[in-house]
């Protein structure tokens, strides 16, 4: 796992300024925006493609957990843009569990299924979680906790956390969102809920550091943007984007999965250094309200040939 990050943080570290690349004329009707993900990738930008704007953003390194809400939800998230992992242990006395040796480490799959999830159906199990912090901003670990989720009901989550090696255990009541998909949760300190996802019926793309894990064992950190699990679905099309009309959408070609837009919109040029973002990559977002928009992506830079800007153009598509 340690192989993997130190793997992931190459590009991080590298090819901050870019050279001149030739950038597609825009498209007569189609806006073009841009976000700006900061240093180290720091920001998760909620967007909504309707009104071309920002819903909320966040740094990432200010939660760690999300609890699903909804009156059966009982799935927990890990914070993925961190590559944090969970590894289910043998205990069911929290107290019990002092160390990791042995225990076996697993990520959220990047598809968003939350039946894929590392920490899995808890429920049926009663044991006790390691927990992966992840790493930092600057590269470096954040520590490891332990976590048991003592009960959920149509309300709310009860858990106990503590550092890894620690005897000190904290017991924290977590609401479930009545808006949102997820409640959000930091086990600093005693812990704390962090307000991080916003109506989950006012965004539809998330532009975020996330884990691409593969061939099921490892983990890689990239950059791009999911969809709105509740109610956003996306396809790619072969069209190209001038050429793409709202007759040509297909409904049974949207998938459900989140990473559909994924990150290898973009490619990294090893040799100059440099991100090049392939524009000929068209896709169809059907928005959380229903419309439909066509998106490429153009740039990865911003003015300042600052890295980590995705800047992409939209078109709504009307019969």
């Amino acid at each position: 796992m340690k192989k993997a990050l130190l793997i992931a943080l190459i590009p991080l570290l590298s090819g901050c300024f870019k050279k001149e690349i030739p950038v597609d004329k825009p498209v007569y009707g189609a806006t073009s925006s841009q976000v700006e993900l900061g240093g180290n990738y720091a920001n998760q930008i909620y967007y909504d493609l309707e009104t071309s704007s920002i819903i909320r953003q966040n740094n990432r390194e200010v939660w760690d957990l999300a609890f699903e809400a909804g009156e059966n939800g009982f799935h927990i998230l890990l914070n993925e843009s961190r590559i944090m992992a969970a590894a289910l242990s043998n205990e069911t006395d929290i107290t019990a569990l002092t160390s990791d040796a042995g225990l076996t480490y697993h990520w959220d799959f990047h598809t968003g299924n939350l039946d894929s999830t590392a920490i899995g159906d808890w429920q049926s199990l009663g044991k006790v979680y390691a927990i992966d912090l992840g790493t930092a901003l600057t590269g470096g670990s954040l520590g490891k906790k332990k976590l048991k989720v003592v009960s959920v009901t149509s309300a709310e989550y009860q858990i106990q956390f503590a550092d890894l090696n620690s005897s000190v255990i904290q017991t924290f009541t977590i609401p479930k969102s009545t808006i949102a998909g997820f409640t959000y949760f930091s086990m600093t300190g005693s812990g704390s809920l962090v307000d991080i996802e916003p109506n989950k019926e006012t965004w539809d793309l998330i532009f975020t550091a996330y884990c691409h894990v593969f061939d099921s064992h490892t983990p890689y950190s990239v950059v791009g943007v999911l969809s709105n699990r509740y109610g956003v679905k996306v396809q790619e099309v072969t069209i190209p984007f001038a050429d793409l009309k709202h007759s040509d959408i297909a409904e049974s070609a949207f998938e459900d999965r989140i990473n559909v837009i994924g990150y290898d919109w973009k490619t990294y040029d090893f040799d100059n250094g440099i991100y090049v973002v392939n524009s000929n990559r068209t896709f169809i977002v059907k928005t959380v309200s229903g419309r439909y928009y066509k998106m490429r992506f153009v740039d990865y830079y911003d003015a300042n040939g600052i890295k980590g800007a995705p800047k992409f153009e939209l078109q709504e598509l009307i019969p």
